[in-house]
């Protein structure tokens, strides 16, 4: 049978449908593809920068916390007895808390008041208010009268026989150093000349023009602490050990009032001895002991408002603790002394005191309220869910780290009275 022209063309147009209807679907996918990344990307935006006032409004609030704790502090009879700022989680709940928390918090009288809780998301702060003054300040090695006590301080904290390895052996960049050329080293990176620890006639010999990375010593202030890894001898190694006792905040000495590291503690009995060949001194788990008790003598309910009442302590903890645990019966730190006397934990039955020399203790130690408070506060922006409630994309968290200095004068202020107080580092993440 013979095929004409017109048959042979016969589904052309079919054809040419068929082709069209994917192209349109295969645009149509495109676009809807699109049109859904753009609305995700929009959401995520948007939920980023309520996360991000929610962060900065519980700041502020931590602020005001702390704006309150200074007035207490100015009253004599008031320091360290009354601590709000121990207490800021909770006192953001009502402003910041989800509804079930306010519910929680208040009761029915929730429902009488408005503008409660955070309807948009939740904020607070990621654990309690902490303070950067139970630690050495490095950036006090740039000044000419303390110095001496960071040089010290360093010393007195990497002294102990059980840091001997690391100061038997080279560091990660093979350099040799020992305890006394390791503490020079932290201070002449710091401070502004370039005389070994001061002295006239001598030199920085710590050859960081040398290293793969050539590099200078800062010889100022630093801005942060991790600066201090660009110091030779300071490698991983050094810095898990002893990293956490360093800050570049607050005043330039400890506060033991707050000390809670056992390390810095030990370091603060070691200098201020009365007698540097004590057996407590020179029997390095006796001095932990004692400093593992001085860390938790807050929780007893020990409050040093002068140094007459840490070098009390220090003499004799036992009797302290007992005293304690006698007139402070009904209370949580009474009972925490009690527990603490019931259990015989070692060291209070016998006395494992120690005399400190005021002198001493005052060049490197103060008592008071706390200087600085590092806060961090958070926004939480919750994703959405599926039919189960339960959530497809995790929340949207933003972070606001900062450091808040009560002695610091603000710069932008305009008009007097001059508040005192500011922040003195912020990062959010």
């Amino acid at each position: 049978m013979r095929i004409t022209k017109r048959h042979r063309e016969r589904g052309v147009a079919l054809i040419a449908v068929i082709i069209a209807i994917a192209i349109t679907i295969a645009i149509t996918n495109e676009f809807g593809t699109a049109t859904s990344t753009d609305l995700t990307a929009a959401a995520n935006y948007r939920d980023q920068m309520k996360a991000h006032f929610l962060a900065r409004s519980a700041q502020s609030f931590g602020e005001l916390v702390v704006r309150i704790q200074q007035r207490l502090d100015n009253v004599k009879q008031l320091q360290g007895l009354v601590q709000v700022t121990d207490y800021a989680d909770t006192l953001i709940l009502p402003f910041c808390g989800s509804n079930a928390e306010v519910h929680d918090l208040l009761g029915p009288l929730a429902d009488q008041i408005k503008g409660l809780g955070a309807d948009v998301g939740t904020c607070g702060f990621d654990g309690p208010f902490k303070t950067e003054d139970d630690k050495i300040n490095v950036n006090c090695s740039n000044s000419q009268t303390a110095w001496q006590m960071v040089y010290a301080a360093v010393g007195a904290l990497i002294y102990p026989p059980a840091y001997d390895q690391v100061f038997d052996e080279n560091d990660a960049e093979g350099w040799h150093r020992d305890r006394q050329t390791q503490a020079s080293a932290i201070v002449d990176y710091i401070d502004s000349d370039q005389q070994h620890l001061r002295d006239r006639g001598t030199s920085e010999d710590y050859p960081y023009t040398e290293l793969k990375d050539k590099y200078f010593a800062k010889n100022n202030y630093i801005d942060t602490v991790g600066e201090l890894k660009q110091v030779r001898g300071v490698d991983d190694r050094f810095w898990t050990l002893f990293g956490q006792s360093f800050t570049v905040y607050g005043g330039c000495k400890l506060n033991v009032s707050l000390l809670s590291n056992t390390q810095l503690i030990a370091a603060v009995l070691f200098l201020a001895a009365a007698n540097p060949n004590d057996p407590v001194v020179t029997d390095a788990k006796r001095l932990y002991l004692l400093a593992s008790y001085i860390a938790k003598s807050r929780e007893f309910g020990e409050i040093f408002t002068n140094l007459d009442d840490f070098i009390a302590f220090v003499k004799n903890p036992g009797a302290s603790v007992t005293q304690l645990a006698a007139t402070g019966q009904g209370s949580i730190a009474g009972s925490a002394a009690s527990a603490a006397v019931s259990a015989g934990l070692p060291g209070l039955s016998q006395n494992i005191g120690l005399v400190l020399d005021k002198t001493k203790l005052a060049q490197i130690a103060m008592t008071g309220p706390r200087r600085t408070y590092r806060i961090t506060a958070y926004g939480e922006i919750a994703g959405p869910v599926d039919k189960d409630g339960k959530p497809i994309f995790p929340p949207i968290r933003a972070t606001v780290n900062g450091v808040w200095d009560t002695k610091v004068v603000p710069q932008n202020v305009r008009r007097p009275p001059v508040p005192k107080g500011a922040w003195v580092f912020e990062k959010e993440e």
